[in-house]
């Protein structure tokens, strides 16, 4: 998506001024079963389930995704709630494989998830309607490889970075203000958040649904791809995902900007980055 200099200048002003309204306050620590009433789950009649298990295990929330993914028109899990306005989603969590510490399968991940809602059946559905961001840790390619993936998907047009990750649990973070959505994470025992994304997205509505996602093993899609009407009903016909999250905590609360502060583009100047990492 590009924009003129005086369209940038535009979205900046407007993005920080136009929601009224902030997020509400959520904490789900996943030390019993009855959290995960708080949270839906993307189902879709007539399409296939893209979960192997969704369950509260041990203090944790464990997600096993199936073979799937989300690109273009393609879906994978995602858990959510809908809310309204500026937010900060983080949650705390770790990706491993079903027998490594890395998974063991091109682009299998897992994380935060926001993505504009639709009402859709397998009858109804339209292709070039999804719009969404998502941060993920994992392995993206090659296979293996402890990698964050980034991905921003406009009208089904998607556009991914994978930058250097590591094992063990880490938290990662989403912060809407207005229109401009900052991504960000930090591994257990570190103090300071790395700052590794952010996106100008005017397109996308003030309520969102937002909460976690979780996809795997690309190599089996993309036999199918890009028959995505096929990949949502079916599925790619294996399931060979190499995938377990454990997500210990997710929190949603309202983002609070800066008086002063308008937006920033590249490089969040102390005082914004003071309150996009605030606890």
């Amino acid at each position: 998506m590009k924009f003129t200099t005086q369209t940038i200048a535009m979205i900046l002003i407007l993005g920080v001024f136009s929601f009224a309204s902030a997020a509400e306050t959520h904490r789900s620590n996943f030390d019993r079963e009855t959290d995960l009433d708080t949270w839906s789950q993307l189902e879709v009649e007539g399409w296939a389930g893209k979960l192997r298990s969704l369950q509260v295990e041990n203090g944790h929330l464990l997600m096993e995704p199936k073979s799937s993914g989300w690109f273009e028109d393609l879906q994978g899990a995602h858990i959510y709630r809908q809310v309204e306005g500026n937010f900060v989603l983080t949650t705390r969590i770790k990706v491993s494989g079903t027998t490594a510490a890395v998974p063991q399968t091109e682009f299998t991940l897992a994380g935060l998830f926001i993505r504009t809602p639709r009402q859709f059946s397998a009858e109804t559905w339209q292709p070039g309607q999804e719009n969404w961001i998502f941060l993920s840790t994992g392995t993206a390619t090659p296979a293996g490889t402890p990698q964050y993936e980034i991905k921003t998907t406009a009208n089904s047009q998607s556009v991914l970075k994978i930058l250097p990750g590591s094992t063990g649990w880490k938290q990662l973070r989403i912060v809407r203000s207005g229109h401009i959505f900052y991504l960000m994470a930090r591994d257990d025992g570190h103090t300071d958040w790395t700052f590794l994304d952010e996106f100008i997205r005017p397109d996308l509505p003030q309520t969102l649904n937002i909460g976690l996602t979780a996809y795997a093993d690309w190599e089996s899609t993309a036999k199918i791809y890009p028959d995505v009407d096929t990949l949502n009903r079916q599925g790619p016909g294996v399931d060979n995902a190499d995938l377990q999250a454990r997500i210990d905590w997710v929190e949603i609360r309202p983002f609070q900007r800066p008086e002063s502060q308008l937006a920033v583009l590249a490089s969040p100047n102390p005082e914004m980055l003071k309150a996009l990492t605030a606890e």
